[in-house]
């Protein structure tokens, strides 16, 4: 009786094809595990101190990452390609050798290498392995390149790098950020002003608790560009207890004969105090010009409060002896403040310029907010017109509604819609205007002059 037959084992070949597969699995997975650490504790350490020197731990980073990338790519070309990369590349084995050894599908896998195939996997498995990196540590790449590597040059650099690191950080909300810059201007040196800037523009948080303590304690320094700066932050951000604060800045620039910071103007506007309307009247009279039209702005911004008639009138007196371009800035004020009372001041103003005033384009106050004049740009008594299109759409702003009031303003416009030397948008905005008075229409629901005759600012 014949013997049952063994049996047979696995060729050598496949057994050991087995081994090499798991143990790529197995590096694979603990060189993703130690990369992930590595990411975690990278992020982490950065983060928490962005005065590091970062060099090191990047390299440790994106050493880890390349590591793991060419791990994965080892795995992938086991599983999928057989392991040609390593079979060819590596154990420098060819046809010859792989057909005596007996391994079928390895000498199989030999008939489809190519020297792209690997360098394509590697590539595909680093974006995969950055993107895992970036899941595991809350995006620390997006993180270190919009916000981490100013934050270090904030702390590390010279006076240069921290304020354009400063400008960088400006436009970002996160609490790092928050915490970089008031350390920065408590700290004081070069980059405390611009840091008192960056936070003037921080109007869109939440609540204003972390910005304003720092901010007042700067407006208190001794340094005078930290000082200043605070003072036009906090008017930014319409802290009215600064007012006089304030005040006191603009009064020792005048005092030393100084031209006005228009920041500071622009922050007494934003606060909206009436105590400053003394102060802004003087300026108005006796400053230079665009201190003068800067001055009639900020008187405008008063219109909310209770007085607001006194500021009127401060405008109103000073309309007729005013500089062309102060004339322009208090049609443009009054507008803004819509006390129909008005009207009867722009009429006369009106028929008291020369056809040539008549017909000059009013200008536009643009000015910087940055420390150094740069980006940050404002544009106020936008938009631009001639000067007398300025008075009629003033006036379209104050509705002429009370009895005494229209006897005088309705003929003054109906002549003025009829007189053939006026300029054409004039003419029609004065018959808009006029239409309007007497129809009581409520021009919320209509076209503005502008629109109607296609002017409307582009």
């Amino acid at each position: 009786m014949a013997e049952p037959r063994s049996p047979s084992k696995a060729p050598a070949p496949a057994r050991r094809g087995a081994s090499i597969r798991a143990k790529l699995v197995s590096l694979a997975v603990l060189a993703n595990m130690a990369g992930c650490v590595v990411a975690i504790y990278v992020a982490r350490v950065l983060r928490a101190n962005p005065s590091a020197n970062e060099g090191g731990w990047l390299f440790a980073y994106y050493t880890a990452m390349f590591v793991v990338a060419v791990f994965d790519a080892f795995l992938v070309d086991e599983l999928l390609f057989g392991g040609v990369f390593r079979r060819t590349y590596l154990e420098g084995k060819d046809e010859r050798q792989l057909e005596r050894s007996g391994d079928d599908q390895a000498l199989a896998a030999t008939f489809r290498r190519s020297s792209f195939r690997f360098p394509t996997v590697v590539v595909l498995c680093g974006a995969l392995t950055y993107f895992v990196f970036n899941l595991a540590n809350r995006d620390f790449d997006t993180y270190h390149r919009t916000i981490g590597t100013h934050l270090n040059a904030l702390h590390r650099g010279d006076a240069d790098e921290q304020r354009a690191a400063v400008a960088s950080l400006a436009i970002h909300r996160t609490p790092e950020v928050l915490h970089a810059l008031t350390t920065t201007l408590q700290e004081g040196g070069p980059a405390a002003p611009w840091a008192a800037w960056a936070l003037g523009g921080f109007h869109d948080l939440p609540t204003l608790r972390p910005v304003i303590p720092p901010l007042v304690a700067a407006a208190r320094s001794d340094d005078p560009a930290v000082r200043r700066e605070a003072l036009v932050a906090l008017g930014r951000l319409q802290h009215r207890p600064m007012a006089p604060y304030i005040h006191q800045e603009i009064e020792a620039q005048v005092a030393a004969g100084e031209v006005v910071d228009p920041r500071l103007l622009y922050a007494l506007g934003s606060v909206q105090v009436l105590d400053s309307v003394p102060l802004l009247e003087r300026l108005l009279h006796a400053a230079d010009e665009p201190t003068q039209r800067l001055a009639a702005w900020a008187l405008a911004q008063h219109r909310d409060q209770r007085g607001g008639r006194e500021v009127v009138e401060v405008l109103e007196k000073r309309l007729p002896s005013a500089s062309l371009d102060v004339r322009c800035a208090i049609v443009h004020s009054l507008g803004i403040l819509a006390d129909e009372r008005s009207n009867l001041a722009l009429m006369r103003a009106y028929d008291e310029a020369t056809p040539d005033e008549l017909s000059t384009v009013c200008p536009r106050i643009t000015m910087s907010m940055r420390p150094d004049g740069g980006d940050d740009a404002l544009e106020l008594l936008r938009p631009e017109r001639k000067y007398g299109m300025k008075i009629i759409l003033s006036m379209g702003q104050m509705r002429a509604t009370a009895p005494d009031l229209r006897e005088q303003v309705e003929p003054w416009l109906a002549r003025l819609s009829g007189d053939t030397t006026a300029e054409y948008e004039v003419q029609e905005g004065s018959a808009s205007l006029l239409e309007g008075i007497r129809g009581g229409r409520d021009d919320a629901k209509a076209k503005s002059v502008d629109e109607a005759l296609g002017l409307q600012e582009r």
